[in-house]
């Protein structure tokens, strides 16, 4: 049986707590998906206004504690080896995503990339998903002889 080895996309965090929580925590369980995060997802939901709510509650805190429920230990921090490939897909990038909106979705890709992950979980088909940001992800790696990972939305997990 193999293990998937994933990283959840920030955007992803809310759809979990919308109701596919307990399938991925099942996935979890089976030891068939080790959920993997690292420093920018979790910045970015600490950047999530304390005054949003869900349920009554508040979002940012949910969507914390529910990243680190899954994540754990499992954080990769963001290095230098991480800031140049991300700065390839950049280079490489032919859409019209400014260069401030972007890096941050390529340093998720890098991340996961360098770190040989097997599956890159979002529902950004803006950015992270966009057909010109896979293109790069895919001419970098192919030339720098790493092995894209999956981009898949949630439900297909």
């Amino acid at each position: 049986m193999a293990i998937d080895k994933v990283m959840a996309d920030t955007n992803v965090y809310q759809k979990l707590l919308e109701g596919n929580m307990n399938r991925i925590e099942r996935l979890v369980e089976d030891g068939k998906l080790v959920v993997f995060g690292c420093k920018i997802i979790r910045d970015e939901l600490r950047n999530i206004p304390t005054d949003y709510t869900f349920d009554g509650k508040s979002l940012r805190n949910l969507l914390i504690t529910t990243y680190d429920r899954l994540v754990g230990e499992r954080s990769f921090p963001v290095g230098s080896e991480m800031e140049a490939l991300a700065e390839e897909y950049y280079n490489e990038y032919r859409g019209n995503i400014s260069k401030k909106d972007i890096l941050s979705d390529f340093k998720i890709v890098a991340t996961a990339t360098i770190h040989r992950l097997d599956i890159i979980v979002s529902e950004d088909e803006r950015t992270l998903k966009s057909r010109h940001a896979l293109v790069a992800y895919q001419k970098v790696n192919t030339r720098k002889m790493y092995t894209t990972p999956r981009f898949l939305k949630l439900s297909k997990i």
